[in-house]
Order: structure tokens, then sequence, then C-alpha cells
């Protein structure tokens, strides 16, 4: 049996009693905490046990870590296969898949969820090996946003790569050696790569990307941008490219989200396209 997620905090707390596949145990609230009603009609209507406790007991189990009062042992959100998320989404020219590829720091992970499913991304690959599990810290950076935008795991972030390039997706990563994100003529279906935060993308995953994308800076500054902070950025440069909006949020039921109705586009190259591995162009 899998090990509980501890939630803490109201967003990803009342986010995971809302969702309907999500299996909740037990909800730890402050005694006599009376803005937490919402959170106990959300238990109750669900099932689930609800216990008053001393806030020195939540502090001890949230680590020092914000709890808002509120604590919920919980499922591990759901994750769909690669598989069913293809056969649940129309990818096309205005979709955008985000894949986190070696994302080791859960308030980054958890910051790049939630930059997806604000933006309109359709997607957010979770590989298993080399990247931090959806921990109950990285869900409450999310803010809610874990439900709310499909999280597809994959055993090999590489195999995934490989899988969705067969189905049409191009497939760009982020790399301060890449072309300028402006440069670069998109087109969907695409899929973002976001390396891990000291040192981007492995040297096999960007072999298979059809190309590089970077953000310039300022001389003089920081060397980079954090993780979560430059997928922000591309995320929402991407989505008004190939949206043709200038709010990509818009646009998001065409995002290729799965159950959402994107219209399958033909794979046709462009000006300034960049040439991927095997001479796809």
């Amino acid at each position: 049996m899998t090990a509980p997620v501890q939630l803490f905090g109201w967003h990803s707390v009342r986010q995971a009693l809302e969702s309907p596949e999500r299996h909740c145990h037990k909800l730890l609230l402050v005694q006599g905490n009376r803005e937490a009603a919402e959170l106990v009609r959300l238990a109750r209507r669900k099932g689930v046990r609800i216990e008053f406790v001393q806030p020195r007991q939540l502090d001890r189990l949230a680590g020092g870590r914000n709890h808002q009062g509120a604590i919920l042992l919980a499922a591990p959100p759901p994750q769909l296969s690669l598989e069913d998320a293809l056969s649940g989404a129309r990818p096309g020219p205005s979709t955008l898949w985000v894949g986190a590829a070696g994302i080791l720091d859960p308030h980054n992970l958890g910051a790049i969820l939630r930059n997806a499913a604000c933006l309109g991304a359709g997607a957010v690959l979770l590989p298993e090996r080399r990247t931090v599990p959806l921990t109950g810290a990285a869900e409450k950076v999310a803010s809610g946003a874990v439900g709310r935008i499909p999280v597809v795991g994959v055993d090999n972030m590489n195999t995934a790569v490989l899988k969705l390039k067969e189905k049409g997706f191009w497939v760009y990563g982020a790399d301060r050696s890449g072309r300028p994100v402006a440069e670069v003529e998109f087109q969907g279906p695409i899929l973002l790569l976001i390396g891990s935060e000291d040192e981007g993308l492995r040297e096999k995953t960007r072999g298979h990307c059809d190309g590089l994308v970077s953000i310039p800076q300022a001389p003089g500054g920081p060397q980079s941008l954090n993780a979560a902070a430059a997928s922000a950025i591309l995320i929402y440069e991407i989505l008004r490219r190939i949206s043709g909006s200038a709010a990509p949020g818009a646009a998001s039921s065409a995002s290729g989200r799965i159950g959402g109705s994107a219209v399958p586009g033909a794979g046709t190259s462009g000006p300034g396209r960049l040439k991927g591995p095997g001479g796809r162009n």
C-alpha cells in the first residue's frame, strides 16, 4: 500500500478534498479555528475522518512549514499513463505540454505545475527517476494546481520524448545555449522540457530535442533564472505564439488539455524552423 502524502495549507487541502479521484484519510485542524468550516464541510461530504488538535501538533507534523492550521493525509495524486494521456487528448497546433526533466527541488516542481495550469498548458510530464516526486511541499507551492492540470507519469523521460515525437510533437528544451525564444518559429503540438536547476537537461535528452531555446538576460546579472521562473516565461511566450492570442490562458481549451478540444494539425515546416535529430525540419 502506498504511503499517504501529507498535505498542508488551505489551497492544497481544499483541492484534494474537492477531487473525486483523490482518496483522503484524515483531516487535522487546529482546535478553535473558525475559518475551517469549508474544509469540515468538504471532509464530511467525502467521508474523511476529522480530528481537532493543538497548534503545536500541526507545527511538529509540518516540520516548521506554514500549515495554515490544516493538514490532510491523502493518497498521492492520480497520474495518467502516457498512453491514456494521448488517447484522452487531441494534440494540435495550439498544444503545449511541459516535461519536468530532472527537477530536484519540490518548490520548483510545484511552481512549474502552477505556471502550467495558470497559463493554459495541456499537461505536465513527471518522470519516475531523476525528478523529485510530487510531495506535499510541491503541492503546497502548486497552490491547488494539482488536480486542475493532468499529471502524466512516465518511467523514462527520453522514452516518452521519442514516443511523443512519433505522435507528431515537436520537442524543445530550455537551455542557456539555445536560440533566443523570440527568434524561434514554433509550431504545435509542442513538448517543452525544463531541466534540473544546476545542470539543465541531460546530454541525451538534449540530443532528442528538435531545438533548444533560451531567455535573453541582461549582461552583468545572475547567470540564469531558476527553473520555475524560466518555465513561466517560456510557457507564456510559446503559448502566445502558437495560440495566436495575446492572452495564452484564453486559448486553454485548445491547448491539448486532456479531454479538451484541440484540432490535430499537419506538421509542416516553416521559415526559421529549427532542424531536429534525424533531419527533421
